[in-house]
């Protein structure tokens, strides 16, 4: 009985140690239910997230690939970012502001990132900042495939709230087939089949 407690409290304190905190999502999202079962991988994932008003967020997985495409945003758009801050960038999480509020948003603290109100990336037709973001994060991603770093492509998912409006889910679609990704998932909560739902 002595030998099973340690090995339990041995097991325990390992996957304490080793597992990874995901960073909090800045905005909750409520999704739609669907009968679906595909899955998505557990890492390599783009998302873009769209809240109940219709503000977008990015997110994505690793940190080589979001320094290099903070490297390369930084040097397209002269965002004036320092190492310092590029670093932030890697593991900041989810962000949704225009360009031009992205290095006061990382000179704020963790916690007052967490509680900043940001307006969203823009997505309109007339001011579309959320393209130039997913294409540079695709670039990224292919060059640290291309290095060895990572072993997959991006998997682009879209998370949006069962309240989103549907203008807003659209304007996202349109900047996704505009820079030629005609192939995306929209993630939605399980509900049960009634197609497989057996009659009592």
């Amino acid at each position: 009985m002595t030998a099973m407690c340690d090995v339990a409290f041995l097991l325990l304190t390992f996957f304490m140690l080793t597992a990874k905190m995901k960073p909090q999502e800045p905005v909750a999202v409520d999704t739609p239910s669907s009968i679906s079962e595909t899955k998505l991988p557990d890492a390599g994932t783009l998302t873009i997230l769209v809240d109940h008003e219709g503000k977008v967020f990015l997110d994505m997985a690793g940190q080589h690939t979001r320094l290099s495409l903070i490297d390369s945003m930084n040097a397209n758009y002269s965002l004036r970012l320092n190492p310092e801050e590029k670093l932030k960038f890697t593991i900041a999480g989810a962000f949704g502001m225009p360009r031009n509020q992205l290095k006061k948003w990382l000179d704020l603290s963790p916690t007052e990132r967490a509680q900043a109100k940001v307006p969203g990336i823009p997505a309109d037709s007339t001011n579309n900042e959320l393209g130039p973001w997913i294409h540079n994060a695709r670039l990224a991603q292919f060059r640290m495939k291309q290095e060895g770093k990572v072993s997959e492509e991006y998997v682009i998912v879209v998370k949006a709230d069962k309240d989103t409006p549907y203008p807003a889910i659209q304007k996202v679609i349109n900047t996704l087939i505009d820079i030629n990704v005609n192939k995306f998932n929209l993630i939605t909560s399980q509900e049960a089949d009634p197609n497989k739902t057996k009659a009592l």
